[in-house]
């Protein structure tokens, strides 16, 4: 049989969850028993060619965008940076802009994928992949080409920067490619994609660190803020050190107030 007109499909996922049809709660507990695959796999459900091994690695490509967007959910829980809050502000801003482009275009995806329309939106003008990795690309790709510029920065940071910045367009326009060779878009749906989200990550870039950075001072210190530990780390050239430096003092600290009140304890107890 002709494999191009037949091709055989089967899911992208470490592990296969079946529940019996119609069994509610079986549905329910089926996701939950895929949490531990979430970050990786289920975010998306991904088609590939069988034996198709160019396929295979460039449907993980694809994925790419999900796996960046967790990422930066679990900074943003943990950081609680106000740049890294706006910077996924852009992305939803972006996904916005790309849900009412499709459904203004409506355009169709290419034909091979419409059979596929249970998992898919219907319409593929512009790429969503390519519009969303090609906007975080570019705003990362400006920050760091601005901070390796700066006076602070040393020699292996400004390097390591920099094969950063030759990485990035690489990743971007693999996953633009992939949605291609994978058959959920038409190059024109990826290249306009590429193009909104290149426009767009300038953009935001600029009014985040432009014109939105005039007003982070009075943003942080109002109480909805403060209750939610928000914090500008942007004036600190390398924020790794500089937490890694506070939080040794502060251990140190502890350790000393621990030891001077032990050594107060044993002392009163030692008296008569």
């Amino acid at each position: 049989p002709d494999v191009l007109a037949e091709p055989n499909y089967r899911p992208l996922s470490l592990t296969f969850i079946e529940y019996l049809d119609g069994d509610k709660l079986g549905f329910i507990l089926a996701w939950f028993s895929m949490l531990p695959f979430i970050y990786i796999v289920a975010l998306c459900t991904l088609i590939i060619f069988r034996r198709d091994k160019l396929g295979f690695i460039l449907a993980w490509f694809s994925m790419l965008p999900f796996i960046y967007i967790v990422a930066l959910c679990t900074l943003i829980i943990f950081r609680r940076d106000i740049q890294t809050i706006m910077y996924f502000g852009g992305f939803v801003i972006s996904g916005i802009i790309n849900h009412y482009l499709k459904i203004t275009f409506k355009q169709q995806r290419p034909e091979r994928t419409r059979h596929r329309m249970d998992f898919y939106d219907v319409y593929g003008m512009p790429s969503g992949h390519a519009q969303s990795f090609f906007y975080f690309m570019t705003y990362l790709s400006i920050f760091l080409f601005l901070k390796s510029q700066g006076s602070s920065t040393t020699y292996i940071r400004s390097i390591r920067n920099r094969c950063l910045l030759l990485v990035q367009p690489i990743a971007a326009i693999l996953v633009a490619y992939s949605r291609v060779y994978l058959y959920y878009h038409t190059i024109a749906q990826v290249v306009v994609g590429s193009f909104i989200g290149t426009i767009l990550g300038g953009l935001w870039y600029y009014f985040i660190n432009y014109q939105f950075i005039k007003y982070v001072s009075f943003i942080i210190d109002q109480p909805l803020a403060k209750y939610f530990l928000i914090r500008d780390y942007s004036s600190i050239p390398n924020i790794i050190q500089f937490q890694y430096d506070s939080e040794c003092a502060e251990a140190k600290r502890c350790r000393a107030r621990y030891v001077n009140s032990s050594r107060d304890s044993i002392m009163l107890t030692n008296i008569p």
